[in-house]
């Protein structure tokens, strides 16, 4: 027995992003930042020259996930399928890092989105001026998380300053280290699957007018079919446009109207794991989304279902030509095989009425062939004369049975 060659990847990925033990207080800057065509290899150089940078220790690892911090800041990257994130958290403050703009610039890829989270431990007396100094007058959502362990309250919006929404998370003394760490990791998850998902958005709305378009057009081609207004070989062509059009719209959006679908998921898997419990007077952060976000996700749910329905339709309405053209050639292969057979039967016809004349001639030649026969054996005697009358007597014997021989030989046919 030998060990499979990917069962140390498969052990490890469990373990490939842990949480990290957090407390209050604590204030930390998370960014999503898109690849578009830059490497993995040249994202993780980039972000490992960080590390130098805010003076944290080496990760262990030369490539992928990693956690380092020391006494006053950590730094956490997250590499994915089409973006990465990196997290920043100043320690025992509340003063959120800020990037230096050397910093951001080096940064390969398109920003996306990011938010910034403050961690502090809970006060009642202080939680209107602290909503008041972070909000302003902009409609708070927030709920009891984790089973009462904290408060999280945010506005959802993107700060001018920053370019990033603000998360406020009041901590109860019950919450340990680890849920903390938790905490803090699903919040900056809920902000970043929220602005992948919606990438499929912008796409779904230029698609809608051109499906609808050729819905249109697919419900003429079929009207057309019914009516029988125009040739076959028309329609079919006019089908294979349609039929390369929905393709391409198909081959534009599929990947990324299912990688929405896939984010829209993820995103209220977070948004679940949160368990929240609602507070007086203020939405929850899943009415928020289910509020806000739901029309986009039926949209793009809804784009990619008609592109696929279209093409179905496109496939059926092929099949409806095709069956009338089959039909069509059906219907000339049973003309062709009538006038065939009509021209059978007169052959037959003019054969029967050509049987009199062939016996008459048939029984001329056997006569003469028997004359001439008698003749050139008996000479001219009178044996020879009195065998040439009985043999002119026998003659419609003669032509009797050779008719009966041509109608024997001929039966049957002028049935079939």
């Amino acid at each position: 027995m030998h060990d499979h060659s990917l069962r140390d990847q498969i052990v490890a990925e469990v373990h490939a992003r842990p949480f990290q033990k957090l407390h209050a207080p604590l204030a930390l800057s998370h960014k999503a930042i898109l690849y578009e065509d830059v490497s993995p290899q040249t994202v993780d150089h980039a972000v490992r020259q960080l590390v130098d940078t805010w003076g944290l220790p080496r990760p262990d690892n030369d490539e992928g996930f990693f956690f380092t911090r020391n006494a006053e800041y950590a730094l956490r990257f997250e590499p994915h399928s089409e973006f990465y994130s990196l997290t920043l958290y100043a320690l025992e403050t509340l003063m959120v890092p800020s990037w230096h703009r050397g910093e951001e610039e080096g940064l390969p890829g398109a920003y996306l989105c990011g938010v910034e989270v403050i961690c502090q431990p809970y006060s009642e007396a202080e939680l209107e001026p602290l909503l008041e100094r972070h909000f302003g007058d902009h409609q708070v959502s927030g709920s009891a998380v984790m089973g009462g362990a904290g408060l999280v309250y945010t506005d959802f919006r993107e700060r001018l300053d920053s370019r990033m929404s603000r998360v406020l998370v009041l901590q109860q003394p019950k919450m340990i280290e680890y849920r903390c760490g938790r905490l803090l990791q699903r919040i900056c998850e809920i902000e970043t699957y929220r602005h992948v998902a919606l990438l499929g958005l912008p796409l779904s709305t230029e698609l809608v007018p051109e499906v609808t378009r050729l819905d249109q057009s697919l419900a003429e081609t079929v009207a057309s079919i019914a009516e029988a207004r125009r040739e076959p070989a028309e329609l079919v062509h006019e089908l294979m446009q349609q039929a390369a059009r929905v393709e391409e719209l198909s081959a534009r959006s599929a990947n990324r109207l299912a990688a929405s679908e896939a984010y829209f998921a993820l995103l209220y898997s977070r948004i679940e794991e949160l368990r929240e419990e609602r507070l007086e007077g203020i939405q929850t952060i899943e009415q928020f989304m289910d509020r806000r976000l739901d029309p986009a996700r039926r949209t793009c749910r809804t784009t990619g279902e008609r592109i696929e329905r279209l093409s179905k339709r496109i496939a059926r309405t092929t099949d409806l030509i095709r069956s009338q053209v089959d039909l069509s050639i059906e219907s000339q292969n049973k003309n062709l095989l009538e006038g065939l057979n009509r021209r059978a039967k007169r052959q037959i016809r003019m054969q029967a009425k050509l049987e009199s004349f062939t016996v008459i001639v048939v029984t001329y030649y056997a006569f003469d062939l028997i004359d001439r026969t008698l003749r050139n054996i008996l000479g001219d005697t009178e044996l020879e004369r009195q065998l040439s009358l009985g043999l002119s007597l026998l003659v419609p014997l003669l032509a009797l049975g050779l008719f009966w021989y041509l109608r024997r030989l001929l039966k049957g046919y002028d049935d079939e």
